[in-house]
C-alpha cells in the first residue's frame, strides 16, 4: 500500500542535500544517493544504495540494496488545502453512505488539523513529498528516517499518511527514531550532535 510523508518547508534548497546524506549515515550506512536528485522537482525520484546491517535479517547484511522513492515538490496555500479536506470528507461520508448498504469497506482515515498544526501551516508555502510502500521493511524504515531529518532541516511540519500523524521539526526526529529502533539501537542514535541549520 501507497503512502506519503508531506513535509510543509519554505527552506529546502539542494544546499542541504549533502548535509541530508551526511545526517543519514549517523543512523544507517547509506553508500550513495542519486546525483540528480533535486528539491526543486516537481516530480522526482530519491535513488539510494545502502548497507543493511541489522541482527534480524542478517542474509541481507553482506550486500548492498537499493531503494527508489518517488518524490515531488509543490506549492501549497493552507486556504486551498482546507477547501480540499472538506470536499474529500464530503466524499467519504456519500461513498461510504452507499457502501454501506452493499457491502463494509474501510475508508482511509480523514485528515485533522489541530490549531497547533494548522498555525503552524499557515507559514509554509510548499510541500515536498516522499512516496513509499509501507509494507516494505526497508522503503518504510528509510522513508521514515529521511522524512523526520528534511523535515528537522527544513524547519517545517510533516504529515505522516500511513498513521495520520503530524510532526513539528522540533520533535519529529526523537519520536520517530524511538519508533524505528530498539531499546539496545536507540543510545547510540539518539545521542548524536544535531547539525545547525540556518532558518
Amino acid at each position: 500500500m501507497s503512502a506519503f510523508i508531506h513535509i510543509y518547508s519554505n527552506s529546502l534548497t539542494d544546499e542541504l542535500i549533502p548535509t541530508l546524506l551526511k545526517r543519514l549515515n549517523e543512523h544507517e550506512t547509506v553508500l550513495d544517493m542519486n546525483p540528480s536528485f533535486s528539491f526543486r522537482n516537481p516530480s522526482g525520484s530519491l535513488a539510494m544504495v545502502f548497507k543493511w546491517d541489522k541482527p534480524s535479517i542478517t542474509s541481507f547484511n553482506e550486500n548492498n540494496l537499493k531503494l527508489n522513492f518517488s518524490t515531488g515538490m509543490q506549492s501549497f496555500d493552507l486556504k486551498e488545502y482546507k477547501k480540499k479536506l472538506f470536499k474529500d470528507k464530503l466524499v467519504r461520508q456519500n461513498f461510504l453512505q452507499k457502501l454501506f448498504k452493499k457491502k463494509k469497506k474501510k475508508a482511509s482515515p480523514p485528515v485533522k488539523l489541530t490549531p497547533e498544526i494548522e498555525g503552524q501551516l499557515e507559514k509554509y508555502n510548499k510541500v515536498f513529498s516522499l512516496k513509499y510502500y509501507s509494507g516494505n521493511l526497508f522503503e518504510s524504515h528509510f522513508a521514515t528516517l529521511i522524512g523526520a531529518i528534511i523535515t528537522e532541516m527544513g524547519i517545517g511540519v510533516c504529515h505522516f499518511t500511513h498513521e495520520n500523524t503530524w510532526y513539528t521539526h522540533k520533535n519529529v526526529l526523537g519520536e520517530c527514531l524511538s519508533n524505528l529502533y530498539t531499546l539496545e539501537e536507540l543510545p547510540k542514535h539518539i545521542n548524536k550532535n544535531a547539525i545547525a541549520v540556518a532558518s
